[in-house]
Formats: structure tokens, C-alpha cells, sequence
């Protein structure tokens, strides 16, 4: 699970997960797309049954991941023990709406509170377009995933 780039993780033998594959997380895969928690799935949705798909990612607003994460750790926690609510993650999703109609977001659970880097968030979204409208770079996933995310880093530069 070490290989990733934002919130895109190999996931050996299945694809790519796009959240934290420990947690909520879709899996994308040549067939389809699955909303699952770790080994539990939740829903899926064939690509053919997609009409459109926006993948939403949360932009570090410092840019400094583990030193914001580190701090938002704190603050939650110095919150929480004067019983204050704490900070909320900010999650990555997925917006969806299928063939038929129907409007569904998927929520997963992120790598980091506060988002990702700048860097990452430019590249995914087009990079996810691009794999849903090329059925011969799904294929690849059923093959080389590694290859597929290989290409995204190169995008990110």
C-alpha cells in the first residue's frame, strides 16, 4: 500500500483505491467503480452505467502536509480535552451520477486531516477523466496497476 500519489493507492491485484484502502475508499478497477471499507462493499457502479463523475480531492492550504497534519492532530486533541468539538477531517469524494438518473457521493476516508498537496489535487481529476474515457488504460489495471499510477506521478511532474 506504500504506492501513492494524493489520495490514489495501488491496490495489488484490483486496481487503484482512490481514499485510504484501510478505510472508506473506492475501488477502480477495469469493470467498475466500488465504494467499499476494506473488504466490505458498499456499492458499485459499472463505468458504462456512469454519465458523468467528479472526483473531489481537499487542497493543504499551507502545503506542508505533515507539519499541518501534525498540527491539526494537536489542536483536535487540545480541543477535545476541554471537551470542544474538534476539527473536522476534510474528506475526499466522489460525485457520481449514473445512466439512470440518479445522483450518489461517496465519501473515503482521507491519508491526511487537511488535505493533500497541491501538486497531487491538480493532476487527479483530469487524470481520473482521462482513465474513464479510455477503456485500454482501464485494462491496464487489471494488469499493471503500477504502470497506471506510474503515469499519474509522471503527470504531477
Amino acid at each position: 500500500m506504500g504506492e501513492r500519489v494524493g489520495p490514489i493507492h495501488v491496490v495489488k491485484g484490483h486496481g487503484l483505491a482512490f481514499g485510504n484502502p484501510s478505510g472508506m475508499h473506492v475501488l477502480i478497477t477495469r469493470e467498475e467503480l466500488l465504494w467499499r471499507e476494506a473488504d466490505h462493499e458498499h456499492d458499485a457502479l459499472e463505468w458504462d452505467e456512469i454519465a458523468s463523475i467528479e472526483w473531489a480531492v481537499p487542497r493543504s492550504k499551507v502545503g506542508l502536509v505533515r507539519v499541518e497534519d501534525a498540527l491539526h492532530t494537536l489542536v483536535s486533541g487540545a480541543l477535545a480535552a476541554f471537551n470542544i468539538g474538534g476539527l473536522e477531517p476534510r474528506l475526499p469524494s466522489v460525485r457520481v451520477t449514473t445512466t439512470a438518473g440518479d445522483e450518489l457521493e461517496w465519501t473515503t476516508t482521507p491519508h491526511h486531516a487537511i488535505g493533500y498537496p497541491a501538486a497531487d489535487v491538480r493532476v487527479i481529476a483530469p487524470f481520473l477523466r482521462q482513465l474513464r474515457e479510455s477503456p485500454t488504460m482501464r485494462a491496464q489495471l487489471a494488469t499493471d496497476p503500477r504502470a497506471t499510477l506510474a503515469e499519474l506521478a509522471r503527470q504531477r511532474g
